[in-house]
């Protein structure tokens, strides 16, 4: 008797225990459908959530993409001198913009990367320093790109193609 209340026991654990792990995902899914069917209700056409990983593509066809934290791939992002210094929080792309955000980004990698984009975007350049960070704008004939340090240690990263 004292055997088969162990095996009672025992067995119950295990159902518990895989019962959590079922809870999670189950919890997790239902997340994920509730956020895709909020977003396509805001007039997505199509939302597609894999893991931080967000693609939304609306009526017209155009995807915007955002959460990843890798320097993006799309023509645009390879018309900018990747940052490789901080740590990507999030990148957004669309057709017609790309944002990167950065946290951890040392000021005189920054200030490197300041004098990268001075010699490459000469037209229409306008910069800023301050106590609290700098800020750099400029266009090379093709992409205005904006670029904003903060003395917290964070950077945005923002280009647009210049409209014909």
């Amino acid at each position: 008797m004292r055997k088969v209340a162990i095996w009672i026991l025992l067995v119950l654990l295990v159902i518990s225990l895989v019962g959590c792990g079922v809870k999670e995902k189950i919890g997790e899914k239902a997340g994920e459908a509730l956020a895709e069917k909020i977003l396509e209700e805001s007039g997505a056409e199509d939302v597609d959530i894999d893991g931080d990983t967000i693609t939304i593509t609306g009526e017209d066809g155009e995807e915007m993409v955002f959460g990843q934290t890798e320097w993006p791939s799309s023509d645009l992002a390879k018309s900018i001198p990747e940052f490789k210094d901080g740590k990507i929080i999030t990148v957004m792309e669309m057709s017609d913009t790309v944002y990167i955000g950065l946290e951890e980004v040392d000021a005189k990698d920054a200030a490197k990367y300041f004098e990268v984009l001075k010699e490459e975007f000469t037209e229409d350049t306008y910069e800023m320093n301050s106590a609290d960070g700098a800020q750099f704008m400029g266009s090379n004939g093709k992409v205005n790109i904006t670029v904003a340090y903060s003395k917290d240690a964070s950077m945005s990263i923002a280009a647009a193609p210049i409209s014909e």
